[in-house]
This record gives C-alpha cells, structure tokens and sequence, in this order.
C-alpha cells in the first residue's frame, strides 16, 4: 500500500530519467540513483531537478509515471543558458574548486552568482507548490545552497534535509568565497545537514563559527533559535549487487580476453574522470617513482588507466589532460619494450560490462584522488574481487572512502615514495594477506549498503522536530513605518525605556576615553525623559556616567546595573556578593594577556575588569582572547563573578552586574509599564533574555539576538528616539481627547 502523506521528496541537479533524441526514457546510473529508488521502492515518493529542454520538460513527469507509477517526476525548466550560468559558472567554477581544496582556480563572477540564486529560487518555488506539511525534502549536493533557506520561507512546515556528497574544507579556504555568509545561513536552515566524513564535519562547524559566530557541537548547530542536527553519513554502493554482476558468465568471458590481451604479470586498474581533483598526474609520478626505485618490478607491472572525459573545454582541464598525456609518454619512454608498455592509456568511457570485466581481472586497484567527497570506483572495485584470487587496494588516504575502507594500502598521493612503496606492497604482498584484507573489505560493503545509508539519513530527518527560525523584524526609525503590533505595544502603557550606551546612544571607539554623547542624542534623551521613565544601563562606571549625563532627568545604572542611581538621589549599591574573592586573580591574569598582546589594556572597574584589544592585531588578538576566557571560566567557575566575551572585550564582572538581573530587580516595584529595551551586544542580551517576551526588545546592528526588532546601525538610534517622542505626544493627546 502506497502512502499518501507523509511523502518523501527528493531534489538534486539533474532528474534520474531523461528523455534521449529519439524520445525514449532513459533511467540515469549512478549511487545516488540506486540509493533513493531502492529506499522508496514501496512507496509514493517526488523528485525535482533541473531540465534545460522544454518539450523533455513537458513530457517527463507524465513518461515516468507511465513506467513507474509510484513515481512522481518534476523537471523544472531553466533557460539553458541561465543553468550554464548556474551549473557551469558558479558551482563547478566556484564550489568545486574551493571545495576540492583547488582556491586559484575559483573563478568568482557576480553574474554567474546571480544565477545560482536565480536557479536555487525556482526549485524552491516548484516544490513549496508541491510539498505539503510535514513532507520530507531531501536536498543533494553544492548546486543548492541556497535552497534549504529558500524553501523554508515558502514551505516552513515540512523537514529539510541536506547532503554535501563532495568535501568540505577548511575555514581558512572557505573564507576565501565571497559569499560565504550566504551560503551558510541558507544551510543553516534545514533540519538535518549530512556529511560523508567526519573531518568534513569538523571543518563545516568551524566555518560556523569563524563566518556566522554560530557555535555547534557535532550533532547540532543553532541560529535564531532554529536547531540543525548535523552528522556523518558515508554512502557506499549496493555491493552485493555488483558482486552479483561481476560473477555472470558474459564478465567472466570478457575476464579472459582482457588477461590475453593484457599478459603481465601485475595489472594495475585506474578509473577516473579527468578532474584535476583525481590526482592522475600524481598517480603516474608515483608510478615513475616505483620502477626507478624498484628496477625488480619493471617489465612486470603495468597500469592500465581509463581516464573518462569531462569539460574538455575548460582550461584547467585541457591543462590536466596535456599533463598526462606528457607523464604517459614519459614513463613509456623511459621503461617501455617492444613487448610491454607500463601505461596503458584509453581516454574514453566504458560500458559496464567492460568495467566489471576490468575490476575482476585487475591485481589492483590505484586510487590517488586530492581530494574526493567519496570515491565510488574503489568500492566497486572491491566488490568485484574474486575471493579466490583477490587483489589489492592502493587508496589515497584524502578520499572519503578512506574512513570506510581501512583495509587498503592507504598513501599520500603528494608523496611519490609513498605511492611507489605501497605499489610494491601490493605487488609482493602474500595471498593469505591479500584475501585477510579483501575479504573484511567486501564485509563492511555488504552490511552496509547505499540503501542504508538512504534509510539511515531519512530515518534521523524525519524523526527531526520542527524548530522554527526566530524572525528578528526590521525595524525603520521613522514612526510612519512602524508595525501596528509595535504601536500597540507603546501605546497600550506607559513605557519604561532602558538604553545601553557604547554602541547604542553613541558609535563604538578604539579608545573608551574617547566617546562622547552627540548634542543631538543628549537633547532627545532629555526630551524623551518627561515623556517616560527612561534608565541609561551600561557597562561604564558612576564617574563617566555623571561626566556624560548628569544634568539631564535621566536614571543611570552603572556596571550593568551594578550601582543605580534613580534621578534626585544618590548612587545606590545593589552588590552583595564578594568582589575580592576572585578580582585580584582576574587582575593578574588579565595583566599577563596585556603583556603578550600588543596594545591591549585593562578597564578597572568597582565590580568589573574590562580587557580590550580593540587597538590590537586582530587575528592574534582574538585567539588570545579566547583562550584567556577558557582560563577564566575554569579557575572562576566557583566564584561570584560572570565571565563574557563581548565587542571585543572580554570581561569578569560580579553577579550583579548584569543587565537582565537589573531589568528582574527593577520589576520588582510591581509598576504598571511596558518595558523597552534597546541595546547592541551580547550584555544586552542578557535583557532581552529576561524580558521573556513581554515589553519591546530592539537589538542595535547584526548579529544573533534574543530581541523582537532589529534597527540596522547605531546612527538610526536618534532617529528612533525622536520618532518615539512624537508618538509618545500623539499618544497623550489622543488619551487626553478620549476623557
């Protein structure tokens, strides 16, 4: 029995059947392919992808439904040279490199971007018509970005999962994308993101961290309240089928005919496309390697090597491709016979008896890929080995097949020696050693299938619960652009407002001696103080706060609302718990990072230490002071005092000293009044926090928040204010007309 809802989606680049020139449905090849239609046999289930021809477009869904009826196939059409724009222009000439580990050959173009957000923004469209609540949408591979983001706007009630099936890489190189903020927040929104290898998921959360600031473990990343789980999913082959395949009497006839035509005594196999990501021209080097080396194995090992054409167009390509071909000629040159050639060379595809054919008559099996998501071929390869006579692995250790298959002769492919050793290995190895290891290779391959690894994915996404995105609303300056929600809040009962200073009321400074109060902002903040009751609650002291504001109406709480002093009274100390338990030790601690890091200095405080490195070499500076926070929070961690990381600062405070602890004392006169509360960094989410959703919260410029608004800089917040004063007028008149 077919289900109906929940459905399974899936979407990837290109859809699994297409229609050839002769108008006949072709099912596509591949892992992919036979992971998702084995997973789904027994069920209903959607998949999206791109098609660039409209009659194919128009016929496809209803050709394949006619074949397989629990099938439901979307094409969606994009003008073809817009898809080679996206496909071609941005994430082969961009993603694909960068993430390969290649960055000089990325080749960044604002117009083939545009059309990557175009592409990502009509396949989400497509399937927000299609999907339903509580639908699963399987998204594949660095085409789609963006979508995971896109899709949530449009459908935010169904499951988003994502599959990376190439590396990801380090911070550093991935930094070097311009657009790298984009392409992780549209990530960030799916509900399940999936890698092959667990250093691809490492360098994914670092990238989290140094890009967006999102901190994540392994298992979870959360932004703006929304969480994706995260996790490593190696996909295989469906290898019991393959060995299967590999034993039929046509592979085995075609067996024999290659070892006829192939008489040596050790026949090495490459399979691979001509990407510069496979290591080709490394493999031969290696391979050069071995025969000056080891003179024993020349005349006696040979390499058979089909490279499969690709982009033969692009420069980078054709380059590789010259390399080769010189590398071939080279090491034939130098060590060929008139009856033996070490490298045979076929540019060319083949069919897929010829390959099992191929993997079964090979003694081994050369894999020496850069950088690869997976590697497919060496599993294959694995899998067709005749147990009997079993040959041998030589893998680089920089595939993700790596972490599966340890079993194989694992090399670096930058090291010829290296691959020279393990290629003599393979070749002296024992039998008894080749069928140990072959034999626990095709074991793993069997248990663990490209089906379960389909299952296991859909299983963990939609067992996922839907953790909404927090919308964090713009908020304009001016009071003709305000919500209605927004209005109604201010005006349903007198307001206390409390204001942060640095970065809110005034523009942030290298030096904090330096700020000062604008005319303007002192004059709104005056007039603002007969319209409300208005507290300025920073993290400066009691002096700098009288200097600045003394003579106006104004509530000052200083140190985070450490020491108030409510307008008409003298300053009133709210500490009790014991400063000089731990201030002594931060000081020296703190005195110790000023010595290592160049212009950096030390706040002292009544209640706080202030360590800023605003004026210091950034990058340094930085990883100093996050490691002087991890010392704090440890030798701190039994004392009364609050260790945080803000605008580059990092700061120990009492207990007291907190803004939302000061928002919960002033509560506590049971007053009538809304609260709004506006401020710009991460000791004013401490306020936001406490607010608990009552009130007005207003976060001052980017950044995670626990706020309701956003003004997008500092230099809207005068604007703000004396927009607030006018409505805070219209408000009293319009109260005073209603008696």
């Amino acid at each position: 029995m077919m289900s109906v809802y929940p459905r399974r989606i899936f979407v990837s680049n290109r859809l699994p059947f297409s229609i050839n020139a002769k108008g006949e449905l072709k099912r596509g090849s591949g892992g992919l392919v036979s992971a998702l239609m084995g997973v789904s046999r027994n069920e209903s289930f959607s998949w999206f992808g791109f098609e660039t021809d409209t009659q194919a477009a128009n016929q496809l869904h209803d050709a394949v439904k006619a074949v397989q009826p629990q099938i439901e196939c979307y094409p969606v059409y994009l003008q073809k040279e817009r898809y080679e724009k996206y496909y071609n222009g941005f994430a082969n000439d961009i993603i694909w490199p960068l993430f390969h580990y290649e960055g000089h050959l990325a080749n960044f173009n604002r117009n083939n971007w545009a059309a990557y957000q175009e592409a990502n923004q009509k396949m989400a469209e497509a399937i927000a018509k299609v999907a339903k609540p509580g639908d699963s949408v399987w998204i594949h591979d660095f085409h789609f970005f963006l979508l995971p983001k896109m899709l949530r706007e449009l459908a935010p009630e169904v499951k988003i999962g994502f599959f990376l099936h190439i590396p990801f890489p380090s911070a550093e190189l991935f930094r070097q994308l311009p657009v790298r903020e984009e392409m992780l927040s549209g990530i960030l929104h799916c509900d399940l993101i999936g890698f092959h290898e667990h250093s691809y998921l490492r360098q994914f959360i670092v990238s989290l961290k140094t890009v967006l600031g999102v901190d994540a473990s392994f298992v979870e990343a959360e932004c703006e309240g929304h969480k994706a789980q995260l996790g490593v999913y190696p996909i295989s082959i469906e290898g019991d089928e393959f060995k299967e395949k590999s034993a039929t009497p046509e592979v085995e006839r075609k067996v024999q005919d290659y070892k006829e035509q192939h008489n040596v005594e050790f026949m090495m196999l490459g399979i691979d496309r001509l990407d510069y990501t496979k290591g080709l021209e490394l493999k031969l080097r290696g391979l050069q390697q071995a025969l000056r080396k080891y003179p024993e194995l020349r005349g006696k090992v040979s390499l058979l090597q089909i490279a499969i054409p690709t982009r033969e167009k692009v420069p980078a390509y054709m380059k590789i491709k010259r390399e080769v071909d010189q590398l071939v000629g080279a090491i034939n040159g130098e060590f060929g016979t008139p009856s033996h050639n070490p490298v045979h060379y076929v540019f060319n595809s083949v069919k897929e008896t010829e390959l099992l054919a191929l993997y079964r008559r090979a003694n081994a099996a050369i894999v020496t890929s850069k950088r690869d998501g997976m590697n497919l071929v060496a599993m294959e390869f694995v899998m067709c080995q005749d147990l009997k006579t079993p040959g041998s692995l030589i893998l680089s250790e920089f595939a993700g097949a790596a972490s599966l298959l340890s079993d194989a002769l694992l090399v670096n492919p930058w090291d010829v020696d290296s691959i020279a050793d393990a290629i003599k290995k393979a070749f002296s190895m024992s039998e008894e050693e080749r069928f140990d290891r072959m034999s626990h290779l095709q074991e793993i391959l069997s248990k663990y299938s490209s089906t379960r690894w389909a299952n296991g994915f859909l299983k963990d996404l939609e067992k996922t619960v839907l953790t909404p995105i927090r919308v964090v609303q713009d908020l304009r300056p001016e009071v003709s652009h305000w919500s209605d929600r927004f209005q109604r809040k201010l005006h349903s009962k007198p307001l206390r407002i409390l204001l942060d200073y640095d970065g809110t009321l005034v523009s942030i400074m290298k030096r904090p001696e330096q700020v000062k109060l604008m005319e303007d902002t002192r004059k709104a903040l005056q007039e603002l103080s007969h319209r409300a009751e208005v507290f300025i609650l920073s993290g400066r002291n009691m002096e700098f706060l009288d200097s600045q504001l003394s003579e106006t109406d104004l509530n000052l709480a200083a140190e985070h609302g450490a020491f108030v002093k409510i307008k008409g009274r003298e300053w009133q100390n709210r500490i009790s718990s014991d400063i000089q338990s731990w201030f002594p030790h931060v000081e020296k601690i703190m005195a110790d990072y000023t010595e290592r890091v160049p212009l950096s200095f030390i706040e002292k405080k009544r209640a706080c230490l202030v360590w800023h490195f605003r004026l210091s070499p950034p990058d340094f500076a930085a990883y100093q002071s996050k490691k002087m926070d991890d010392e704090l929070q440890l030798g701190m961690a039994n004392m009364p005092v609050s260790i945080t990381m803000g605008n580059m600062i990092v700061e120990a405070k009492a207990i007291e000293c907190n803004k939302g602890n000061f928002l919960r004392w002033l509560k506590q006169d049971g007053a009538d009044v809304n609260y709004l509360c506006i401020g710009d960094d991460r000791t004013d989410e401490d306020m936001f926090v406490a607010q608990n959703g009552e009130g007005l919260s207003v976060k001052v410029g980017p950044g995670k928040t626990a706020a309701q608004y956003r003004l997008k800089s500092q230099s809207d917040v005068v604007v703000f204010l004396n927009s607030l004063i006018r409505f805070l007028d219209k408000t009293t008149e319009s109260r005073a007309a209603s008696v």
